[in-house]
């Protein structure tokens, strides 16, 4: 997530993504220009892989006429900071687009803390957010684990926040089942990145790990700033009996480093985590310990849904790149279509340009939406009715072919035939109604 971008120019059509931002236009309709926007950390490999996924859908959407008539046009805002997500630029961002009457609603953002700090900016505004990858169920769910309760994000407002993925209430246990029911291990070391998304990811593991049966050895905690070095962490772990190591974070806060630092330590088990880590630079920082990193992904992975085989195929013909494609990039797809499915309703509605409170009452009219992952029904707090989880693991020296078949998430520097691999999923949706 930290590997900076360069230029990606599609002759196909007038589209420029940047590095820091990006902006799509032209083509479409006639009656005037619409605007849709994103908030993601574009400087990051997962964040131009997903705002990659939302130009793609409206590149198709200007060429087949726009939004009942309208041109769609995109800008791309980048909440980077020093190579790391920022809360305080997501905020910044969403003001810049509640400043623009023409942004009818953004797709993003790509990290939960940012959503966090940017709901309680854009509900007011009745400004649309949909989510392609935020997982931490606070956003959406009272539950009493949360330290924050998303009626107080909403301040009585209605409901603006959507998200396509699952939570890590099911993202962390999808793990905990693996390794427990399938690897068969029955004692891990966890260790957390000290952010929002770590403490909740790793939380869930730790209270479905234990409830089968499991025994923690050990859970620590760092921060990015104060940490460089973990091996006497993994030691208390290797030497607890730990038989895996679950980490909750992401690869900005260096959550993969301790990969390595296990083979500098001689100790060889499998390293395991959440979607924040099935990413290119985990396994870069890995470096030369990527095999046998497991992640999960909160979402069906789209090279596996016969449904989407064509829209991937079509997007790869666009976006060439070998890392152009990642985890998250179908979901943004289908945000992006859902969003503007909802304007264009709310267009017939207003005989010509909507509110933004006009589109928010047609986004969360949404059911039964087809997109390329599946048909999606949205509960009244913004939660996808699709509660499937992914699970990978990373091979090593796969072939070229292998490496095309693969999911595109590979190593970007040494490992480029090091590449996560789905495995399976599990479907929480179908298990709550048997």
């Amino acid at each position: 997530m930290v590997r900076a971008r360069g230029l990606i120019v599609l002759t196909a059509a007038t589209m420029v993504a940047f590095a820091c931002g990006g902006s799509t236009g032209g083509g479409g309709g006639s009656k005037g220009t619409i605007k849709i926007g994103s908030d993601l950390p574009v400087c990051t490999v997962g964040g131009q892989a997903v705002q990659n996924g939302i130009q793609f859908a409206i590149q198709q959407r200007n060429a087949s006429g726009g939004v009942e008539g309208y041109t769609v046009q995109f800008q791309g805002f980048d909440d980077c900071r020093q190579g790391s997500y920022s809360a305080d630029a997501g905020v910044e961002n969403v003001q810049k687009m509640l400043g623009d009457s023409k942004f009818l609603g953004m797709i993003g953002p790509y990290n939960s803390a940012v959503a966090k700090a940017e709901i309680p900016i854009a509900a007011p505004q009745h400004f649309v957010m949909i989510s392609p990858a935020n997982t931490n169920p606070c956003l959406t769910k009272d539950l009493p684990t949360c330290s924050y309760h998303p009626q107080d994000l909403r301040a009585g407002n209605a409901n603006n926040y959507w998200r396509v993925v699952t939570t890590d209430d099911y993202q962390g246990p999808a793990m905990a089942d693996y390794i427990y029911k399938q690897l068969k291990f029955t004692k891990v070391g966890i260790l957390d990145d000290s952010t929002v998304f770590g403490v909740g990811i790793a939380g869930s593991f730790e209270t479905e790990f234990k409830k089968l049966g499991g025994t923690v050895v050990k859970h620590s905690e760092y921060k990015k700033e104060q940490t460089s070095d973990w091996k006497s962490i993994l030691l208390a772990f290797k030497n607890g009996g730990a038989q895996a190591v679950y980490v909750g974070g992401t690869d900005d806060q260096n959550i993969c480093i301790p990969r390595k630092q296990m083979k500098d330590i001689g100790w060889d088990v499998p390293f395991t985590g959440g979607d924040g880590i099935e990413t290119s630079d985990c396994i870069n920082q890995a470096s030369g310990n990527e095999p046998n990193i497991y992640a999960t992904s909160a979402g069906a992975d789209a090279t596996q849904v016969d449904g989407a085989k064509q829209a991937i195929a079509d997007f790869r013909k666009a976006f060439p790149g070998p890392n152009d494609f990642g985890g998250y990039t179908m979901q943004a797809y289908d945000a992006t279509n859902a969003l503007m499915d909802a304007i264009g309703r709310a267009v017939k509605t207003a005989n010509g340009t909507p509110t933004r409170d006009q589109v928010r009452a047609e986004m969360a009219k949404t059911k039964g939406f087809k997109g390329a992952i599946g048909t999606y029904d949205f509960d009244d707090k913004g939660d996808t009715s699709l509660k499937i989880v992914s699970i990978y693991v990373v091979k090593g020296n796969l072939s070229d072919a292998d490496v095309k078949s693969s999911t595109g998430v590979c190593g970007s520097k040494t490992a480029k035939n090091a590449c996560f691999v789905w495995k399976t999923q599990f479907d929480f949706a179908q298990a709550s109604s048997q």
